[in-house]
């Protein structure tokens, strides 16, 4: 219970603040996988992930997600979502990895799981300017408009605790992401003594990106179905965060789905 309140404290503190937000990472795919051919998919409101054993300890996984919120938080359709999200993004991305895992010996029984999977991934976001104020705007919403395209280079480590009921996992995401394509409408980004201005919105593709996005997972069910929740925050490593564009990036997620695992461990009455 007292990580669960820190948790949720980490999380009201990280979107404190409206944001404008062209980059928002994607969920986790953290199989742990334990066996040759065992097969995993997880479906969310907004993201599908798959992996696949080929051997006793080499696998795929593919992942890929739809980012759509317009009239999530707010009936009038235009005012910005209050708990500190950007409720104009839309976007997506999709991502291919490949990696190595290890079942680890638990009292005789192989429950736990070391992984590490290297990927690559494509996307892109748009969204409106903190300027827009819907109706009352001047302009189109295309005046307004944020975007930007991105490939990302990452790897991703993994230790988990896999029993056919739970499984809790803890990944140490590091991506690499280099940003191209930006573009802001004529009305979007103004200087402001208090928000950013648009040579910071460019700003983002002069270098490339480095973050951490470290991710706590688990999974509760029976066997082959389970639901699944994870918690992601986002940090940018990247050493010359300056001028305030890391508010560009959304830093902390929630995330849920249900998971099908076909495996024949499962099968096994000693789980060795």
């Amino acid at each position: 219970m007292r990580h669960l309140k820190i948790l949720a404290a980490a999380t009201v503190m990280l979107t404190a603040a409206c944001r404008t937000t062209v980059y928002v990472p994607s969920a986790t795919n953290v199989p742990a996988l334990k066996e040759k051919h065992e097969f995993k998919a997880t479906v969310g409101p907004n993201s599908l992930q798959t992996a696949f054993a080929i051997t006793d300890h080499v696998a795929v996984m593919a992942n890929g997600q739809y980012v759509y919120r317009s009239n999530l938080y707010t009936s009038d359709g235009y005012t910005k979502s209050s708990n500190g999200f950007d409720k104009f993004v839309q976007g997506g991305s999709g991502e291919f990895a490949i990696g190595y895992f290890l079942p680890i010996n638990d009292k005789g029984r192989k429950s736990g799981v070391f992984d590490v999977y290297a990927g690559y991934g494509i996307g892109g976001f748009n969204t409106l300017d903190r300027n827009y104020d819907g109706k009352n705007s001047t302009g189109s919403t295309n005046d307004y408009k944020l975007e930007t395209r991105f490939s990302k280079i990452f790897i991703q480590p993994s230790i988990a605790w896999v029993h056919p009921v739970v499984e809790t996992i803890f990944t140490s995401r590091f991506s690499m992401v280099n940003f191209y394509g930006l573009h802001a409408g004529s009305r979007a980004t103004p200087y402001d003594s208090t928000y950013n201005d648009r040579s910071n919105f460019y700003e983002i593709g002069a270098h490339t990106r480095f973050f951490y996005e470290p991710a706590f997972t688990v999974r509760v069910g029976y066997k082959y179905g389970k639901f699944q929740m994870q918690l992601q925050p986002s940090v940018s490593l990247s050493s010359n965060n300056t001028n305030g564009f890391t508010t560009y990036f959304e830093p902390v997620s929630f995330n849920v789905g249900a998971t099908l695992d076909i495996a024949k461990w499962y099968h096994s009455k000693n789980r060795k």
